[in-house]
């Protein structure tokens, strides 16, 4: 029962960690886009680096899948949808961070076309839309596998 445990821990600091942080910077690049601040001078490095981050943490993320008996099939499973989830938020950093070097560039003086800034930027909403899926499915599994096993959701924030 310690392997799941371990296995809730990577899951709930991939939510704090990774996912919410990653909000907590698409917000700030939100912010930063209004057009009261249309003049202002933006922090396109900032937040590169803060989705940089982000991506780095994920990637880090280890299960303790050696520790796994070989029927718990629903801890394979979990495991297994986790992963996915962490690769497409790995895309949708890199999609953000490819957007965020696009402006920069622009606004250094580069040449960036409507089309290629377009291109960019519907990659970008794509890649947020399939998070999004696939951060409900997560959301779903990991409720049931917390559920079953009588976990208190709120422990790790002790």
């Amino acid at each position: 029962m310690e392997y799941k445990k371990k296995v809730i821990r990577v899951i709930d600091q991939f939510y704090v960690d990774c996912v919410e942080e990653f909000k907590e910077a698409e917000l700030k690049i939100a912010n930063d886009s209004k057009f009261r601040k249309i003049f202002g001078k933006k922090d396109y490095a900032g937040n590169i680096e803060i989705l940089s981050e982000c991506k780095k943490r994920a990637r880090a993320l280890r299960f303790p899948t050696g520790d796994i008996p070989k029927g718990d099939d629903a801890t394979k499973e979990l495991i297994r949808n986790t992963e996915h989830t962490i690769r497409q938020f790995n895309k949708l950093c890199d999609a953000y961070i490819q957007l965020q070097k696009a402006l920069e560039n622009k606004s250094k003086g580069a040449s960036v076309s409507y089309k290629e800034y377009m291109e960019i930027y519907h990659r970008t909403q794509e890649e947020r839309i399939e998070m999004n899926r696939f951060l409900q499915d997560l959301d779903l599994l990991y409720t049931d596998y917390t559920e079953d096993e009588g976990y208190d959701v709120y422990e790790f924030l002790d």
